[in-house]
């Protein structure tokens, strides 16, 4: 269940996972640099909440294709500490099929993009490989469940068996690459999916807000390392745009857009 229409990338049916979303203040983000932010909501009003949050929402994507059904990250699913946070969709996976997902991948494991990953101590996924960068299983080692998810809920993937912890740039399905592009985290990865002359870049988090796409040098405060987040951002972001890669972004409210010279554009 979502409240946006899935994409085509070549043969892959690209759909989207949403879990809900939670107003987030505006003063937090792009610290330093001057943002006109009644300009922005005049662009991009669909980011906005109320008149001084922006709409973060909980997404994962859900990639069918010829290889298979491969999901990027996993939502909040029912992670306790970050429920009371978001307004909850609760039939956000109707539709797909667990035992069927051959790869989830978990681009970091802020509980935002892994706390589904492990649901009353079994995968949800239970056939699927889980592909976690190794940075980010070393950094998350004996943190606390707060803001992230605590490894040893992860441990399960571990017993199971399903747990990859390859960091190379690689093809994990045919036509669906990883790309590391930390800063975010030490590991966090974005994800490529490419068939039939398209491509789609889904970013994990290397965006929170469209205007990030204008100013990709600009540092977030939502980067453990502000300024390898933004060579990261600018990396991919150059790519997409010179190479007309459409971008799917997963806390924007309408995730699937592209990155222009002026910025972003749905």
């Amino acid at each position: 269940m979502s409240h946006v229409d899935p994409v085509r990338v070549g043969r892959f049916e690209v759909d989207v996972v949403c879990e809900g979303f939670a107003p987030l203040p505006l003063d937090d983000e792009c610290p330093g640099r001057p943002v006109d932010w009644a300009e922005e909501r005049g662009l991009h009003p669909w980011a906005f909440h109320g008149s001084d949050a922006w709409a973060w929402h909980v997404h994962a994507f859900v990639v069918r294709g010829p290889s298979g059904t491969v999901v990027v990250d996993s939502g909040v699913g029912a992670f306790g500490p970050w429920r009371p946070w978001v307004v909850s969709h609760p039939t956000a996976w109707t539709g797909v099929d667990t035992a069927d997902v051959g790869h989830l991948v978990l681009t970091h494991l802020h509980a935002d993009h892994a706390g589904g990953a492990v649901v009353d101590g079994e995968p949800r996924f239970p056939n699927a490989l889980v592909h976690v960068h190794p940075g980010d299983w070393a950094a998350f080692a004996g943190a606390e469940e707060g803001d992230y998810v605590a490894r040893e809920r992860l441990e399960a993937l571990a017993r199971a068996g399903t747990l990859q912890l390859d960091g190379g740039d690689r093809e994990v399905a045919p036509g669906i690459w990883l790309r590391h592009s930390p800063g975010h985290t030490p590991g966090h990865r974005s994800v490529v999916v490419r068939d039939g002359g398209e491509t789609l870049l889904i970013t994990g988090d290397l965006l929170h807000l469209p205007i990030q796409a204008g100013h990709p040098s600009w540092p977030s405060s939502h980067d453990d390392d502000p300024r390898l987040g933004a060579a990261s951002r600018m990396v991919l972001l150059f790519r997409a745009r010179n190479s007309g890669w459409r971008v799917a972004v997963n806390h924007f409210a309408a995730p699937f857009g592209w990155v222009e010279p002026e910025g972003w554009s749905t």
